[in-house]
C-alpha cells in the first residue's frame, strides 16, 4: 500500500500564473529583454503562438504550451526534472491509503485567483468536470474521465480512479494540474482573459506575435515573488533564429528538441538545463492498415533503418541514436531488450517475401512540416526507396492538419512521431494500451496490456521495472513504433539567466527564474 505523502515545497518553487488582463492593441511595449525603469524582464522564444488560453484547449508540452500555462494558472502539482518526483505548489499533498483506489487531494489554505474569488476544492472540480465533457471538446478529456471526484470540504477532494491506479499522481501533475478561476471561465469561455492563481497577469497579446506579462502584486506566495516584473513570451518559429537572438542578447531563452542546435548553444558558452525523457523520434505504424497491420513489414522497416547514420547524417553527429522508446540512461530501461541491428540483407529478405505475396511496402509517410522534421523524413524516404519492393511517399502538412490526421482521424500508414515522457505514466500508457482512446495507432497485444497494468498499479520501483521489462521485450518483437533517436529536450538560456527550475518535459517554474 502507497502512502505517497507530499509536503509544502516552497523551496522547490513552483509553476508560473496567469490571470486577467488582456489589454488593447495601444501602447505596446517593446517585447524585447529590457524593461521600462530598470525592472527585472525576461523574454523566452517560443515556436508558435497559444491558440486559446485556457486549459482545455491548450496542450501541455513545452514545444508548445507548457511555458505559458506555467506562466498563466500555476500548477497543483508538478514532475521535478532532477528528482522525477511528483511535488506538490498550489496542491498542499495528494495521497492514496489503498494502493490507488482513492485519493484525498488537499490544497493550501488562502489561495485566491487573481480575480479575487477562491481557489478551492469547488474550483478543481469544476475544471475537472468541464474537461470531461465531450461538449467541451478538451484535448485532456481522456484524463478527467478517467476518474470522478467528490468535495470533501473547502480545500479537500476526494478521487476514485475508474480502476485502481497508484501512478494517478502522475496524471493529476501532467494533465490536470492547471486550474482557471470558474467565474473567468463562465464569463470567458475561450480564454481571451484568462484568470489563474499565479504570479503573472496577461497585460498584452499580439496574436502570432507575443505575449506580455506583468507581476502579479497580489500573488499568494506574497510580495518576495515572482523574481521578474514582466514576462515576455515571443513567437519565432524558427529554432537557428532563436539561437542567435539569444546568442545576441535579444531574448533570454528558448527550449528545444533539436541535437544539433543544443551543441551549437554549449559551443557558445550558453547555459543549458537538460531533461532526460523517454520516447524521443521515432516512426510510428498504424497497424489497422497495409501494409503495416503485417508485423513483418514493421520488422522489416526496423531492420532497415540505422538510427546511428541517420544521426551522423541529420544530426551531424550529435544525437543519440535509440535502442527504443526507453532512454538508455532512464532508470527502467532494460538493456536486453533492445531494437535489432540494422540489416539490410534480413530487411530485404522480408520484403521480398512480401511482395511475392502480394503484399509490398508502399506507403505514405504523414509528417508534420518543419525543417527539422523534413530532413529527417527525406533521409528516412530515400533510405527505404534504396531497397527493392518499397516505395515510400511523403506527407507533410501544418501541425494542425497533422494533429487531425493522425490523432482524430486516423488517416495515416505511417507518421514520424515524438514523445517526451518523464516516466511511462501515463503517457506510455496512453499511447501502447489497446483500450486507450489515444492509442491512435490501432496498437494490440496482451502481454503489453498486461505489463502497461502492472507498472500503473503499484508505486513500487523494482515491480514498475520488473513490469516495463515485458513492455520493452514485447516491443522490440511487435515494432509499432521504430525509435530513431532519444529524447533531446533542453532549455537554452543566456549568461544573466538564474533560478531556472526544471519542470515536466521542458518547462520552468516562472516564480523563481529571473535575471541578473
Amino acid at each position: 500500500m502507497r502512502k505517497n505523502h507530499m509536503k509544502k515545497a516552497a523551496a522547490l518553487a513552483a509553476a508560473g500564473a496567469l490571470a486577467l488582463g488582456l489589454s488593447g492593441c495601444g501602447d505596446s511595449d517593446d517585447g524585447g529583454s529590457g524593461a521600462k525603469g530598470g525592472d527585472k524582464s525576461l523574454t523566452i522564444l517560443a515556436v508558435s503562438d497559444a491558440r486559446q488560453f485556457e486549459p482545455f484547449h491548450a496542450t501541455y508540452a513545452a514545444v508548445t504550451d507548457l511555458n505559458r500555462m506555467l506562466a498563466v494558472y500555476d500548477a497543483l502539482f508538478y514532475t521535478d526534472n532532477g528528482t522525477n518526483k511528483i511535488v506538490p505548489h498550489i496542491g498542499e499533498s495528494l495521497t492514496t491509503d489503498d494502493g490507488g483506489a482513492t485519493w484525498t487531494l488537499k490544497i493550501k489554505s488562502g489561495v485566491k485567483f487573481s480575480d479575487g474569488t477562491d481557489y478551492n476544492a469547488e474550483a478543481v472540480k469544476a475544471n475537472w468536470d468541464m474537461h470531461a465533457k465531450k461538449e467541451t471538446g478538451s484535448y485532456h478529456i481522456a484524463a478527467a474521465a478517467s476518474l470522478t471526484s467528490e468535495v470533501v470540504d473547502p480545500l479537500t477532494l476526494r478521487i476514485k480512479p475508474l480502476a485502481p491506479n497508484a501512478n494517478l499522481d502522475r496524471l493529476i501533475a501532467l494533465e490536470l494540474t492547471y486550474i482557471a478561476s470558474p467565474k473567468s471561465l463562465a464569463e470567458d469561455p475561450k480564454g481571451e482573459k484568462p484568470v489563474g492563481a499565479g504570479p503573472f497577469l496577461l497585460k498584452q497579446w499580439d496574436k502570432g506575435s507575443q505575449m506580455v506579462f506583468e507581476k502579479n502584486p497580489t500573488y499568494w506566495q506574497g510580495a518576495g515573488k515572482p523574481a521578474l516584473d514582466k514576462l515576455v513570451i515571443k513567437v519565432l518559429p524558427d529554432i537557428a533564429q532563436q539561437l542567435n537572438t539569444v546568442k545576441a542578447g535579444g531574448a533570454d531563452a528558448f527550449f528545444t528538441i533539436d541535437p544539433e542546435k543544443t551543441a551549437n548553444a554549449k559551443k557558445d558558452g550558453l547555459a543549458l538545463t537538460p531533461f532526460t525523457l523517454d520516447g524521443g523520434q521515432m516512426m510510428a505504424f498504424n497497424s489497422t492498415k497495409p501494409p503495416f497491420d503485417d508485423p513483418r513489414a514493421r520488422q522489416a522497416v526496423a531492420l532497415a533503418l540505422d538510427p546511428a547514420n541517420l544521426n551522423e547524417t541529420v544530426f551531424g553527429g550529435t544525437a543519440v541514436p535509440a535502442k527504443g522508446i526507453f532512454n538508455s540512461k532512464d532508470r527502467f530501461f532494460d538493456a536486453s531488450a533492445v531494437q535489432p541491428a540494422p540489416d539490410k540483407a534480413a530487411a530485404q529478405q522480408l520484403f521480398d517475401t512480401l511482395a511475392a505475396e502480394g503484399k509490398p511496402v508502399k506507403f505514405t509517410y504523414l509528417v508534420p512540416d518543419n525543417p527539422a522534421s523534413n530532413k529527417t523524413a527525406e533521409y528516412t524516404m530515400t533510405a527505404l526507396n534504396g531497397f527493392k519492393g518499397v516505395e515510400v511517399k511523403l506527407e507533410k502538412i501544418d501541425v494542425k492538419q497533422y494533429t487531425n490526421k493522425l490523432n482524430i482521424q486516423r488517416d495515416y500508414q505511417a507518421a514520424l512521431y515524438q514523445v517526451w515522457a518523464s516516466d511511462p505514466e501515463p503517457i506510455m500508457f496512453k499511447l501502447l494500451m489497446s483500450k486507450s482512446p489515444e492509442n491512435f495507432m490501432g496498437y494490440k497485444n496482451e502481454v503489453v496490456d498486461q505489463a502497461l497494468l502492472a507498472g500503473r498499479a503499484s508505486a513500487d520501483e523494482a515491480v514498475r521495472k520488473t513490469a516495463y521489462a515485458q513492455l520493452q521485450k514485447a516491443l522490440v518483437t511487435d515494432f509499432p513504433v521504430v525509435a530513431y533517436q532519444e529524447a533531446v529536450t533542453v532549455i537554452v538560456a543566456g549568461p544573466k539567466v538564474t533560478g531556472i527550475v526544471g519542470v515536466q518535459d521542458g518547462g520552468m517554474l516562472m516564480d523563481r527564474v529571473t535575471k541578473s
